[in-house]
C-alpha cells in the first residue's frame, strides 16, 4: 500500500499528495488571474477546469429523450393593402435637388455655382418660346377679328333685308285694312241700295204710265 501510495504521482485522484499547484496561493493566484492592462478580470486555469466539470455534468444528468411541444401556428393574416406595404418597403432617399424640400433655403450656395453663360442662354430660349407663344395667339386674335368683323357684317345684311321685308309687310297689311275697309263700306252701299229700290219702286207704280221709269237692277249689263 505505502508503494502504491508512493508510486502514484502528486495530484493524481488517489494520491494522498497535493501538489503547490493545487494549494490556494493568495499572491500567486492574484498575479495570474489579474490581466496586464488592469480593467477585464482573466479566471484562474483551476476555475475554468471547475466549470467545464460542472458543464459536463449539467450535460450527463440531462435526459437523452426529451418531450418538445410545438406550438400551433396562428391563422395567416391577408395584408389588407399590398400596394401600401410595398411603398412602405421602399427605402428612404433623398431628391436630386436637396434644397426643394426645405424652401429657400440655401439658393444662394447654387446660384453661386450657376454658370451665367449658360442661364443667360436659358433665359434667351425662354424669351423666344414666349414670342413664338405670343405670335401664335396674336395670329389667332387677328383671324378671330377678321371672322368676327364679317359675322357682323353678315348680321347687319341680314338685320337690313328683315327690316325691308318688315316694311313691305307692314304696307302690304295697311292695303289688307285699306280693302276689308273697303269692303266693309260696300256692304253698307248694298245695304241701303236693298232698302231703296222698293221705295223707288213703290213711287214709279204710283206716276203715270207714260212717266214711270224702267225697273232698277244692280246687275252689271254684259259687255258688247
Amino acid at each position: 500500500m505505502g508503494s502504491e501510495q508512493s508510486s502514484l504521482p502528486a495530484g493524481a485522484p488517489g494520491s494522498s499528495l497535493r501538489s503547490q499547484r493545487d494549494e490556494d496561493i493568495p499572491y500567486t493566484t492574484y498575479s495570474i488571474s489579474k490581466p496586464i492592462d488592469g480593467e477585464s478580470p482573466r479566471s484562474s486555469p483551476r476555475s475554468l477546469n471547475r466549470q467545464r466539470q460542472v458543464h459536463r455534468g449539467e450535460r450527463q444528468s440531462t435526459p437523452k429523450h426529451d418531450i418538445v411541444i410545438v406550438a400551433e401556428g396562428g391563422p395567416l393574416q391577408k395584408d389588407p393593402d399590398p400596394e401600401q406595404t410595398k411603398l412602405n418597403a421602399i427605402p428612404v432617399f433623398q431628391p436630386v435637388l436637396k434644397r426643394s424640400i426645405n424652401g429657400g433655403r440655401g439658393e444662394m450656395e447654387y446660384i453661386d455655382k450657376l454658370d451665367h453663360r449658360q442661364v443667360l442662354l436659358l433665359c434667351l430660349r425662354y424669351q423666344q418660346h414666349l414670342k413664338q407663344l405670343s405670335e401664335a395667339v396674336a395670329f389667332d386674335q387677328n383671324a378671330l377679328c377678321i371672322r368676327v368683323k364679317e359675322i357682323d357684317y353678315m348680321m347687319h345684311v341680314l338685320l337690313n333685308s328683315l327690316t325691308d321685308r318688315q316694311r313691305k309687310y307692314a304696307k302690304y297689311t295697311e292695303q289688307f285694312q285699306r280693302v276689308s275697309e273697303t269692303l266693309s263700306i260696300l256692304n253698307r252701299i248694298k245695304g241701303s241700295i236693298d232698302n231703296i229700290i222698293p221705295k223707288m219702286e213703290r213711287l214709279n207704280q204710283m206716276l203715270p204710265e207714260t212717266e214711270q221709269l224702267e225697273p232698277f237692277t244692280m246687275k252689271s249689263l254684259p259687255s258688247n
